[in-house]
């Protein structure tokens, strides 16, 4: 796991360099920045967790969870790096476009799932669609072939 060597070098660069910004500040990071630091506790909480189970996943031979676990480590370790990284930004919109184009990210990593659920999706409709068009031309077929019952004069 590559991203794993990756996340484990720059957060503590970032939370390095954090303390050397803060080094003479009256408030810490959790003061001015309470909402970001949170987010990057928790991320880096999953983080663990999720490794932890790639991990396991791995040395059990289980590929279906080991790629689940990798993926939510991946998001997970590179939420906890985007927010810190935030935390050095202007307030407004800067920070909020790190966490936009980080939305991204998930959908990068689930582009195979999204577009084999597509594919299920048009096939399902396409199916019913068809069978839709072919029962209701069998019914006005049907209806001209049979002659109607005539009433009494």
């Amino acid at each position: 796991m590559p991203w794993h060597t990756i996340f484990a070098f720059l957060n503590p660069l970032l939370i390095g360099i954090l303390q050397v910004k803060c080094q003479g500040a009256t408030k810490s990071p959790f003061d001015t920045h309470r909402g970001i630091m949170w987010i990057f506790l928790l991320a880096t909480l999953v983080y663990c967790f999720a490794f932890a189970a790639n991990m396991k996943s791995r040395r059990n031979s289980s590929t279906v969870y080991s790629r689940i676990s990798g993926h939510f480590a991946l998001l997970s370790g590179s939420l906890s790096s985007v927010s810190l990284f935030s935390i050095f930004l202007p307030r407004f919109p800067n920070e909020q476009l790190v966490f936009f184009l980080w939305i991204i990210m998930p959908l990068i990593v689930a582009r195979k799932w999204i577009c084999r659920a597509c594919q299920k999706l048009y096939k399902s409709t396409s199916k019913a669609t068809h069978l839709l068009v072919h029962c209701i031309c069998r019914g006005f077929m049907g209806r001209n072939l049979v002659e109607q019952p005539q009433l009494p004069v």
